[in-house]
C-alpha cells in the first residue's frame, strides 16, 4: 500500500484479490452494501458521519486483514480535502399581496428560522437511525416460567429488516438468520431440556446495531424410575455464584462431585476432577449475560445438572496470550509501558494475560501465539515463525 493510492482502490484490489463480492462481504461485515460500494468509490457524501463511518472502515480493514489504522488516518485525510457542497441563498421578492407588504426584512428571520429547524430534525433523525438500537419484544414466553413438554415455541416480534438469532442453553443450541415476517414476528420451536433452560433472542438490524432480550424456561416432567434405577450424582457449585458479575476477567468455575463421578462436563467440554471430587477452571465469554451448564455422569449412565447465569463487561483491553505448539518471544506493552516478565522466549503452554486501555502484543512465532480479547478467541497471529505485532484498543 503506498500513500499515493486512494483509500477505495485499496478496498477493492484488496478484496477482488480475495475472490469476495461486495454481496459476500456485506454478508459477512454486516455493512450495508451501499456503504461498501460508497467506501471502495471514494464517495464520501454518501456515507453516513464520520465517527460510524469509521467503525464500518475498521471492521472492513480488519475483514481483508488490512491495518484499520492506517486506513482510518487515509479516510480521514481524504475526507479533510473532500469540499462540501456549495449553498446558495438568494434573494427573496417582496411579495405583495392584498395591499400587505412583505419585505426581505421580515421574511429572512423566518427562512433562517426554518433552515435551522429542518437541520436539528435532520440531524436528529440521522442519530436515532444509527444510534438507537433495534426494538425487540419476546411474546412468547411474555416472562421466565415452567413448561410441561419438551418442544417449545418461542414467538417474538422485532423489526421487519432485522435478522434474529436465538440460542438455547444447556447446549447451547443456535438458531441463527431467522428472518421476520412483513410484521416483524417470527416463531422458532426449540426442544427444551429437563430442568433450567436460558433462551437468548437477539437481533441485528442492517446498520449493525444489536438487541437482546433473555427468558428462563424450566422443562418438569413427570420421571420414570425403576426400583433398581441408579441415583444420580451429587455436583455442588461453588463458583460461579448464580446472577454473578466479572468484569474484566474470565469466569471461575469451581465445585465438588460425587466420587463414583466418571466425568464432568461444563459447557459441553471436559473438565478434570482431582482424586478427592474437587474441579476449578474459568470460562472465557464475550460481554454479555451467559449460562453456565456443569453436567456429571456416572459410569452407568446416571446424569445430574446444575445451571447458573452469569454477565461479564469489560472496561478495558483483556487481552490474554497463550503459547501452544511450539516456543515463542513474545513482548507486550501496556499503555506504552513494556509489561513486566515479557521481552523473553515463552515455553509451549505458558500465558499470560494483559489488561490496559491499549495492549500491544508482538511475537517472534505467530502460529504458536493464539489470542483471546476481551472473551473471545481470535486464534493465532500468523504463521509458524512470523514476526507479527498487533494491537488491541478499548472503545
Amino acid at each position: 500500500m503506498t500513500s499515493a493510492q486512494r483509500l477505495g482502490e485499496i478496498l477493492r484490489q484488496r478484496r477482488e484479490s480475495k475472490g469476495i463480492t461486495l454481496e459476500q462481504a456485506a454478508e459477512d461485515t454486516r455493512i450495508r452494501e451501499k456503504f461498501l460500494v460508497s467506501l471502495e468509490s471514494g464517495d464520501h457524501q454518501a456515507l453516513p458521519g464520520a465517527v460510524y463511518t469509521k467503525g464500518f472502515l475498521r471492521n472492513y480493514a480488519d475483514y481483508l486483514d488490512l491495518d484499520s489504522t492506517d486506513l482510518v488516518a487515509l479516510y480521514t485525510a481524504e475526507r479533510s480535502t473532500t469540499p462540501e457542497p456549495p449553498r446558495r441563498f438568494e434573494p427573496m421578492k417582496p411579495v405583495m399581496r392584498s395591499g400587505v407588504f412583505i419585505s426581505p426584512t421580515i421574511l429572512v428571520p423566518f427562512v433562517v428560522l426554518a433552515a435551522v429547524v429542518l437541520f436539528v430534525g435532520y440531524l436528529s433523525y440521522q442519530f436515532a437511525s444509527f444510534a438507537t438500537p433495534p426494538r425487540i419484544e419476546v411474546l412468547e414466553p411474555p416472562s421466565d416460567t415452567i413448561a410441561q413438554a419438551a418442544e417449545y415455541t418461542v414467538r417474538g416480534r422485532t423489526v421487519p429488516e432485522g435478522r434474529v438469532t436465538i440460542r438455547l442453553f444447556p447446549g447451547p443450541d443456535t438458531f441463527p438468520d431467522i428472518r421476520p415476517n412483513a410484521d416483524g414476528t417470527f416463531a422458532v420451536t426449540v426442544q427444551l431440556r429437563p430442568g433450567p433452560n436460558h433462551i437468548e433472542v437477539q437481533v441485528l438490524d442492517p446498520a449493525g446495531k444489536v438487541s437482546q432480550v433473555s427468558r428462563s424456561v424450566r422443562l418438569e416432567v413427570a420421571a420414570q424410575t425403576s426400583p433398581a434405577a441408579e441415583q444420580p450424582p451429587q455436583v455442588v457449585v461453588e463458583q460461579p455464584a448464580q446472577g454473578g458479575t466479572y468484569t474484566n476477567s474470565s469466569v471461575p468455575v469451581a465445585g465438588r462431585v460425587d466420587k463414583g463421578v466418571a466425568s464432568l462436563l461444563v459447557n459441553g467440554s471436559p473438565l478434570a476432577v482431582g482424586p478427592d471430587g474437587r474441579f476449578s477452571g474459568s470460562i472465557n465469554y464475550q460481554a454479555g449475560t451467559h449460562a453456565v451448564r456443569f453436567v456429571a455422569r456416572t459410569a452407568a449412565g446416571a446424569e445430574s445438572t446444575e445451571t447458573r447465569t452469569v454477565t461479564v463487561s469489560f472496561t478495558a483491553a483483556v487481552v490474554t496470550v497463550i503459547v501452544q505448539g511450539g516456543d515463542a518471544w513474545l513482548l507486550a506493552q501496556v499503555d506504552g509501558v513494556q509489561a513486566p516478565g515479557t521481552n523473553r522466549v515463552f515455553a509451549s503452554g505458558a500465558s499470560a494475560t494483559f489488561t490496559g486501555k491499549q495492549v500491544v502484543v508482538r511475537t517472534g512465532n505467530a502460529g504458536a501465539t493464539q489470542v483471546i480479547y476481551n472473551g473471545q478467541l481470535l486464534g493465532t497471529l500468523g504463521t509458524t515463525g512470523q514476526v507479527v505485532e498487533k494491537t488491541f484498543t478499548f472503545q
